[in-house]
């Protein structure tokens, strides 16, 4: 499962694939992406941003108003394996090491959700 609710909260199930595609506003309207502008996703441990627990990056390759970061089944393995919801925070940026813009994140109505649902898991008989 993958859901991007109007608040931004992300819902996917662990070890699900997903795709984010990512547009931001500018000053003049719709930001146009660069060639060589990084776009980081950062999903932090709730209540502490200094715990990262995923971080991915893509590089944009040709101008563009919307990007596409795809996660792996790979990236939303988050920890071991839960048995209930776990709520996450995290973030989007542009330049995140160079000229840091927040595209998604915290602000005045709070942390954005990256909540991960159980996986079911396959056991041999």
């Amino acid at each position: 499962m993958f859901k991007i609710e109007k608040d931004f909260s992300i819902h996917i199930t662990r070890g699900d694939i997903a795709t984010l595609g990512i547009s931001a506003d500018g000053d003049n309207g719709t930001y146009e992406f660069q060639v060589g502008d990084i776009i980081r996703l950062g999903v932090f441990k709730k209540d502490d941003y200094s715990t990262i627990v995923l971080q991915k990056d893509i590089t944009v390759n040709e101008k563009t108003t919307e990007v596409s970061l795809s996660l792996t089944s790979e990236d939303t393995k988050i920890g071991e394996i839960i048995n209930e919801p776990i709520d996450y925070w995290y973030e989007i940026q542009l330049n995140p090491d160079t000229q840091a813009q927040t595209i998604i994140g915290y602000d005045k109505k709070g942390a954005k959700i990256f909540r991960l649902y159980p996986e079911g898991v396959e056991e041999e008989w």
